[in-house]
């Protein structure tokens, strides 16, 4: 799991967004844990993505944190905070297809 080390990204939506429907649009694999929080598989990294108080279908705010950074067969020469910051560029670039 997380430890105080794992990179963290918060992601602020110009409307509200269903994250769920975000993830299905680009391919990637998710596990909802409650409504306000689920965990993706992206490059072989697990994300944590919480977006508290709203919940994943209508999000104005994520907060994403690498749980488990990708194995380093897959993840290729990108580090866990880059490979973050693309995930979290997924949603920006939702707002702007």
């Amino acid at each position: 799991m997380s430890d105080s080390a794992s990179p963290s990204a918060s992601v602020s939506l110009s409307e509200p967004t269903d994250i769920p429907a975000v993830l299905n649009r680009v391919g990637v694999d998710y596990v909802d844990v409650h409504n306000q929080r689920l965990l993706a598989i992206y490059q072989t990294g697990i994300f944590n993505v919480s977006t508290k108080p709203e919940p994943v279908s209508n999000a104005h705010t994520l907060k994403i944190e690498c749980w488990e950074a990708p194995l380093p067969s897959r993840g290729g020469k990108r580090s866990p905070q880059e490979l973050l910051d693309e995930f979290a560029a997924l949603f920006e670039d939702d707002e702007n297809p």
